[in-house]
């Protein structure tokens, strides 16, 4: 699956950002230049506990897949929470295809979770309903759902509601389609 790699490397990169922005204090240098982050609430603005036990989550999370999925795991876990999914993708390239899609799916649900922790509730725009095929569904935050916007797709008379881990499902089932169909 090659797109799991750019997936991993996304999902990285938001969890670094919530880690920088939310967890770490950037600071600026004489120079107006960055210098290295403070790890301090002394005399800063509070932590973001949300945010602080959702990477925990995500990390915890990727480690019980792998103690699941790879009990013969021999590297430790990474120390640095956004090297988790390089670590996850290293230690289970060999394991079967299903375990691997499990595997793609916690990843590219736990991206869609730190993009729109970090703000990017577009993310969910570009996948399609999986009821209508339609694009362009909506985030609710209420909800905690994506919502598909056209009117003939309810259940029950209500707007179509969609979990993030249905949705990352659904996206790593057409990827996987479109590698097969590929080659």
């Amino acid at each position: 699956m090659g797109t799991t790699d750019s997936t991993a490397q996304q999902a990285s990169a938001q969890l670094a950002h919530l880690a920088r922005y939310f967890v770490e204090l950037p600071t600026t240098g004489h120079t107006g230049g960055p210098t290295a982050p403070v790890r301090s609430i002394e005399n800063t603005a509070p932590l973001n506990v949300d945010t602080v036990s959702h990477i925990a989550d995500s990390v915890r999370e990727i480690r019980d897949y792998m103690t699941r999925e790879s009990p013969g795991t021999l590297e430790p876990l990474p120390a640095e929470a956004a090297a988790v999914y390089d670590w996850c993708l290293r230690n289970t390239e060999h394991d079967d295809r299903a375990a691997r899609q499990r595997r793609d799916t916690i990843i590219y649900r736990q991206y869609l979770e730190h993009a729109i922790l970090t703000g990017d509730k577009l993310v969910v725009r570009r996948h399609r309903c999986p009821g209508c095929g339609t694009v362009g569904l909506h985030w609710h935050s209420g909800l905690k759902a994506a919502v598909c916007r056209n009117r003939r797709c309810t259940s029950d008379g209500r707007a179509s509601t969609w979990s993030l881990a249905f949705l990352a499902h659904e996206h790593i089932q057409e990827q996987e389609r479109l590698s097969v169909r590929a080659t």
